[in-house]
């Protein structure tokens, strides 16, 4: 005969899920923090390629 498995209390359900939520937010909001830095290199390169272009115009 088998066991039946043990369910878990749903205080213990509810606890993990919120923990994940949280988890998931939290990642999210280190991904919007690393498409920010992105764009400000992106703005960086791009000045600095426009400043190289400049200068070669004004030689």
């Amino acid at each position: 005969m088998k066991k039946q498995p043990i369910m878990p209390d749903p205080s213990v359900d509810r606890r993990l899920l919120d923990n994940m939520r949280q988890a998931r937010l939290s990642f999210e909001e280190v991904d919007l923090q690393v498409e920010e830095l992105i764009a400000k290199f992106d703005e960086l390169i791009r000045q600095q390629k426009l400043q190289r272009i400049k200068q070669k115009q004004k030689n």
